[in-house]
């Protein structure tokens, strides 16, 4: 045993103060942890692990043996941690923000500080001891992805503490094993060596909405103790734990920051344990343990192992939940009753407008109403708002059912109208539950008139009283009625005479269609393209009507200007206008002029009216409709006003057109209403199709009566043939003159030709969906096209003129002048066409007209070969016709199949016997309707 000399005990250095000009490391990240809304708190006293404070509890020693100590590592970087706040730091909020700079930078510069001259602050650096350990490992990433290498801090060595430290921060520190050399080679990445770390909390602020920075590891002189703050704010305990690194886990050490829920005396219970070995004064003075000596000296020799650490913030918000807001009042009110039970009729009140409506409630679904929206849609909200006016027992009794041994049918409303099925709970159950019902109990009321039959049948069987909604009877006759149309329109085509008979001339089987599709719809809208003709169909639409189901009154609306073509036409197919029809012009507020209500409904050019003037038919109300397109409906925006018109019996259509999406092509659309709607290409009919359509176009003109003279003179050339049988060469002369000269050629007949020229090249050629390319004027007389070539309508186009006798580079340059213009007229004589090539103009998409009419009924068959070849179909043409002249008398004599001799058209100078014997046949019946 050895004994050691006294020694004369130094006096203690009093520690330099550290350089408040160093920066941070953790100000780097102050920038950062601003934005999440946090705040630096102030430094506290460091908490080492109580086996190394024993280690250093003697101040001499620490101080003798500052020239071995290492040098001090820089300071650790912990990445902010964000702390809750609460309400009680507001009185602390201030004094931590104003102390944020300072304690920032008292560690930075204590590190900086330590390195220039450990011997100054009498610091000694201690290390996690791993003894197998050399390679550096990497630990976790922080949740924000911002972590930083944690470095080691030096522990300054303990100075006696004259007073305990106070009780203002708690800290546990857990010792955790780390791996092996062999383990930590295995990772992937680095970890950083952790050192004894300073925990400083966040101090409290009075925002709740912002954050704490994380506490901060930096060097902290023992000999100096921070005053204790004197204002009394809620302490906040932070638990620091370093979790063990598993070999197979190479996720490094992990710090994990809660928010403790101790209270203030807890909290100061936990932070006098750790205060108590960092601050405590030596308990023996003077020699060192062996126990801590050989602690330090190991910690000294160990080697420095750098980790990560990963900070996890849990944060509790207060939220402020907004009380809910108080329940509507009561918009509705219920009537006086007199009967008391659940089920039955209802009046409901509305408390602010004071309006009343009446519904009959029969199940938590079965109700109706007599308000404007149950009646336009099928619902509206007064049944709800019955059913939330009962009590909890009527609620329960309306959800066991309709106590009864009846039942109820009812028409419900809509786009689609629909029949309700109301059995009573006590219906026997082959009564109560009938196929072909939705989960609703409806079924659609478009041909259930033999599901309502069977129902009455059964429920007369078997003694149940079956009430059934008055407006059933009507909604089910729409589809009774059409069917039975449908049935008396195939017997009447069984037998082909009896159609033959309807009209006084012969209609396309097309047009046929059109008219039979009209009368079996009972309301449509028909559109046939351009050329193929409407008015026939509608002539026979008509006479169906009014000879196989005694329509009634009809009112045909048409623009004013087509008045006359269409009293030609029921002329034309009649032989007169019907004396139930009324002709009307479109009027807008003032209905037309009729004795009675019209069964019938016809309008011409549907797209021309106005949305008053459609208004105005809307109000007639009349039960049949049929309405006539110009222009091809499926694209029209119109067309949902219309389908709208036509389907007021809500038997399908409209609710279809209402479920097509808003991109719906023509396809879709006619699809979805083929009920209702007859939209035709010619394209369509080819195979059903003449080879030209014809159109008689009947032309008012002043002056172009019947010439007197040469008729006068006819009439007495008939007679002398009459009774002599025989006519001089001076008298035949006289007669082809006479003939030469009735028809018209009065300069107004060619005014008005010339301007239906135009009319046709308008809406043949330059329409949006044109008929033809080119339009083709033809006629047997070329003094004629000569005088229709300079009339100043044509003059404007210009025309092209075609003649027999042309060269042929004059005829082609005719011919592609006429190609290259914009919606080109052409006029050519009869004789101009047959010195053609074959086939020369069957490329150009022709429409033809008809200049004159010829003796022949079969000339006008033959232009249209000569100009579109022998496969034609289709081929628009109209039939210039002038009033009061020689072509009502001559077609009408061709329509009754009067045969004139061919050589009329191209008369000879004189006759014959057999040629006047067959012009004598001929010319008195002619004459005769003159």
């Amino acid at each position: 045993m050895t004994t050691t000399p006294n020694r004369r005990r130094p006096t203690a250095r009093k520690p330099r103060e550290a350089d408040t000009s160093a920066t941070s490391p953790i100000e780097g990240r102050e920038d950062l942890a601003s934005d999440a809304g946090v705040e630096s708190p102030s430094a506290t006293a460091s908490l080492a692990p109580l086996d190394v404070d024993g280690a250093l509890n003697d101040v001499f020693q620490a101080l003798m043996a500052e020239d071995d100590a290492p040098d001090a590592p820089p300071a650790v970087d912990v990445p902010p941690v964000a702390k809750p706040r609460g309400r009680r730091a507001d009185a602390a909020a201030k004094p931590a923000a104003a102390a944020k700079p300072a304690a920032a930078a008292k560690p930075a510069a204590a590190a900086k500080s330590s390195r220039k001259t450990p011997s100054a602050l009498g610091t000694e650096t201690v290390a996690l001891i791993e003894p197998t350990a050399s390679a550096p490992m990497s630990g976790a990433v922080e949740r924000s992805e911002l972590s930083e290498p944690v470095i080691e801090a030096p522990i300054p060595s303990a100075k006696p503490a004259r007073k305990r430290a106070g009780r203002s921060r708690t800290a546990e520190v857990e010792l955790v094993a780390l791996p092996a050399e062999s383990e930590v080679a295995e990772s992937p990445t680095a970890f950083a060596p952790t050192e004894w770390m300073e925990t400083i909390p966040a101090s409290d602020a009075a925002d709740e909405s912002e954050a704490a920075e994380v506490p901060v590891a930096a060097p902290v002189s023992p000999g100096r103790k921070r005053p204790a703050r004197k204002r009394g704010a809620a302490l906040q305990a932070v638990d620091v734990s370093v979790d063990p690194i598993h070999p197979a886990d190479h996720s490094g050490a992990h710090a994990q920051v809660d928010e403790a829920g101790a209270t203030s005396e807890a909290t100061a219970d936990l932070a006098s344990t750790a205060e108590e070995a960092v601050t405590a004064p030596a308990a023996k003075r003077g020699r060192r343990s062996r126990k801590s000596a050989a602690m330090v000296d190991e910690a000294e020799r160990a080697p420095v192992i750098e980790a990560e650490v990963e900070v996890e913030v849990e944060v509790e918000v207060e939220l402020e939940v907004e009380p809910p807001a108080p329940p509507e009042p009561p918009r509705y009110a219920l009537g006086s009753r007199e009967d008391d039970g659940v089920f039955g009729d209802y009046e409901l009140h509305h408390l602010e407008t004071g309006a009343t409506v009446r519904l009959r409630l029969l199940g938590p679904d079965a109700w109706r109403c007599d308000c404007g929206d149950y009646a336009a849609h099928g619902e509206c909200e007064h049944g709800e708002a019955l059913v939330s006016l009962l009590g909890v027992a009527q609620l329960r009794t309306l959800v066991a059912g309709w106590p009864a041994r009846e039942a109820e049918v009812w028409l419900v409303p809509g786009a689609q109208r629909r029949l309700q099925w109301v059995p009573g709970r006590e219906l026997p159950p082959a009564l109560r539950e009938r196929a072909g019902l939705d989960e609703e109990g409806r079924v659609d009321a478009e041909f259930s008139h033999d599901w309502l039959q069977h129902l009455l049948s059964d429920a007369r069987a078997q003694g149940v009283v079956l009430r059934v909604d008055a407006p059933v009877w009507p909604q089910l006759a729409w589809a009774r009625d059409a069917q039975a149309r449908v049935r008396r329109l195939e017997r009447l085509m069984a037998d082909g005479t009896a159609m033959a008979g309807l009209l006084g001339e012969e209609l396309p089987v097309y047009q046929w269609e059109a008219a039979l599709f009209a009368v079996c719809a009972g309301r449509a809208l028909v559109f046939d393209d351009l050329g193929l003709g409407q008015r026939g169909a509608t002539v026979a639409a008509v006479r169906l009507w009014s000879e196989l189901f005694d329509a009634g009154p009809v009112l045909l609306v048409a623009p004013a200007a087509a008045h006359a073509a269409w009293r030609r036409d029921f002329q034309r197919w009649l032989g007169e206008v019907p004396a139930g029809l009324t002709l009307a012009a479109p009027t807008a507020g003032k209905p037309p002029a009729i004795k009675q209500p019209p069964a019938l409904v016809i309008v011409d050019g549907i797209e021309t009216l106005s949305a008053d003037e459609l208004q105005t038919l809307r109000d007639l109300a009349a039960p049949h409709l049929l309405l006539l397109a110009g222009q091809e409906p499926l694209s029209d925006p119109r067309l949902g006003e219309w389908v709208d018109w036509l389907d007021i019996a809500r038997r399908g259509p409209l609710a279809q057109w209402q479920a097509l999406p808003a991109d719906a092509g023509k396809r879709a659309r006619r699809e979805a209403l083929e009920a209702i709607v007859l939209s035709r290409r010619k394209r369509e009919l080819i195979d059903e199709l003449p080879a030209a359509l014809l159109t008689p176009i009947w032309l008012e003109a002043a002056g172009a009566s019947l010439p007197q003279a040469p008729l006068k003179q006819l009439r007495q050339q008939i007679e002398r043939w009459t009774a002599k049988r025989f006519l001089g060469t001076a008298e035949q002369q006289q007669l082809l003159e006479a003939l030469a000269l009735l028809p018209p050629a009065s300069r107004q007949a060619l005014a008005a030709k010339a301007e239906a020229v135009l009319a046709l090249r308008r809406d043949w050629v330059q329409s949006p969906v044109p008929a033809a390319a080119r339009l083709l004027l033809c006629a047997r007389s070329e003094t004629l096209l000569d005088s229709l070539a300079q009339s100043p309508q044509l003059r404007r186009l210009p025309a092209y003129r075609l003649r027999a006798g042309d060269a042929v580079n004059d005829r082609d340059a005719t011919l592609q002048a006429w190609r290259a213009a914009e919606a080109g007229v052409l006029l050519a004589s009869d004789d101009a066409l047959a010195s053609l090539p074959e086939d020369l103009l069957v490329e150009d998409r022709l429409a033809l007209v008809h200049a004159d009419l010829p003796w022949q009924a079969q000339a006008l068959a033959h232009r249209v070969e000569l100009a579109c070849g022998e496969e034609a179909a289709g081929v628009p043409a109209a039939l210039l016709l002038i009033e009061g002249s020689l072509d009502a008398a001559l077609l009408r004599a061709q329509r009754e199949g009067l045969q004139f001799p061919a050589w009329l058209d191209a008369a000879p100078a004189w006759l014959d016997v057999d040629q006047l014997e067959s012009l004598m046949a001929v010319l008195p019946p002619l004459l005769e309707g003159l």
